[in-house]
């Protein structure tokens, strides 16, 4: 399917698949607020432009996570799963392209990493902004954020759906949940950027 929007000014790149309605999604952020009730609590002032993150912007293709300049990471309250950072980063993206409320603007995570995995109960994890989706092994490709609808929907119903997110300026659409990818371990720190296997 060729390249959609949700609102002009920040383009989603849209791949139906006809099992599951799964869709990906470039975050190119600019102002303007949305009326998602899922939404978390107003983010903070933005201290770091995410339309230009290199998950966010690929003009061209993914670049490579070996190529691109280091982005900072950001870090969560205790408690925060990596799913819940994931979707609290996209919506905010949405919304105001800053950082999400309660998340703090740290240095960057080496470039292999995606997370770091809290090793005591009162850490919290920590996302690289260079790839929080990860990356391909083989190829280095930063992978762009993307959300899932219910694959029992018509493609008629996700087309409405994702239309209807567009008119109103929804973080996502009716039902949408931000996809969760499974990493490679060696893409996961525990407890420090260091302590990892490294990717072979």
């Amino acid at each position: 399917m060729e390249p959609t929007s949700l609102v002009s000014t920040r383009p989603y790149r849209v791949l139906a698949s006809l099992v599951v309605a799964a869709v990906a999604v470039a975050l190119l952020t600019s102002c303007a607020g949305s009326g998602d009730a899922a939404a978390p609590a107003a983010a903070a002032p933005p201290s770091v432009d995410l339309s230009q993150s290199p998950w966010a912007r690929q003009p061209d293709g993914s670049p490579s996570v070996h190529g691109v300049p280091a982005e900072a990471s950001l870090a969560f309250p205790p408690g925060t799963t990596y799913a819940q950072a994931l979707s609290a980063l996209a919506v905010s993206a949405r919304q105001n392209g800053g950082a999400p409320a309660g998340a703090t603007l740290q240095t960057p995570l080496p470039a292999e990493v995606v997370y770091v995995a809290p090793d005591t109960p009162e850490a919290g994890i920590r996302l690289s902004l260079t790839a929080p989706w990860g990356w391909d092994l083989a190829t280095g490709a930063i992978r762009p954020p993307s959300f899932s609808l219910p694959g029992s929907l018509s493609p008629a119903e996700v087309e409405r759906r994702i239309a209807a997110a567009r008119a109103s300026g929804a973080a996502l659409p009716e039902g949408a949940v931000i996809d969760v990818p499974a990493l490679p371990e060696c893409q996961i720190a525990h407890g420090t950027p260091e302590a990892r296997i490294p990717c072979a």
